[in-house]
């Protein structure tokens, strides 16, 4: 967000760039916005500057400005992976508490997926553009199938003392080129299980039990 805005202005920016008039409905609208995300006093906060604010304040910014055209969907793309846990946690039900209230909806972008298990409703693993499994978020996490989710959930911190005494093994390799990508399986030069087939053939999308998915060879119909 521009450093020499207001805080006002930045939130005034997207109703501009649509038309929105008068000046005084764009400041209804963003005073509005910001109480939406509790930056108050709202008369405080609209004068203040970017460098004014701490980090789960600017991410309220965000959030504020997000809703400023009143959308029914926000793509959120790792909206806290920059904050330290406490606030990480107050964003999170900021986010619930707008998506009930406003009836949004959200896709959530992220690698944590312990902040996935309490937001989402549904989820899809991605590996290089293809996802490789989907299905209920408590579905997934209760029972990885695909060995790139489980990968993902046994890189979750754990803060128990022994986990200094346990190996966690991570897939080897890096990801392929997304300009000349495999003709097969995208996971397979780093895949534990791989088989002589995950090298050849792309596979196919598997349901294994009711709205879950996986997209494995291990799971061959």
């Amino acid at each position: 967000m521009p450093s020499h805005f207001t805080i006002a202005r930045i939130l005034e920016e997207p109703l501009i760039v649509h038309g929105i008039e008068p000046r005084e409905e764009r400041l209804e609208r963003v005073y509005k916005a910001l109480e939406q995300v509790r930056l108050t006093p709202v008369e405080d906060f609209a004068h203040k500057y970017p460098h004014m604010l701490s980090g789960g304040q600017l991410q309220r910014v965000a959030i504020a400005r997000a809703l400023i055209l009143n959308p029914k969907l926000i793509i959120a793309d790792e909206p806290v992976s920059m904050l330290d846990a406490s606030v990480r946690i107050e964003i999170l039900y900021l986010l619930q508490e707008l998506q009930d209230k406003l009836n949004l909806s959200f896709i959530y972008i992220t690698h944590d997926l312990a902040t996935t298990r309490y937001f989402s409703q549904w989820i899809y693993i991605m590996y290089a553009g293809h996802i490789v499994e989907r299905g209920p978020v408590d579905k997934v996490l209760r029972n990885p199938l695909h060995p790139y989710t489980v990968a993902l959930l046994n890189a979750i911190p754990d803060p128990d003392p022994e986990n200094r005494k346990r190996f966690r093994e991570v897939p080897p390799g890096e990801p392929p080129s997304l300009i000349n990508p495999p003709n097969a399986c995208r996971f397979a030069p780093r895949c534990p299980k791989a088989m002589e087939r995950c090298h050849k053939e792309e596979p196919v999308e598997v349901e294994i039990e009711h709205n879950h998915w996986v997209k494995c060879w291990l799971y061959e119909p």
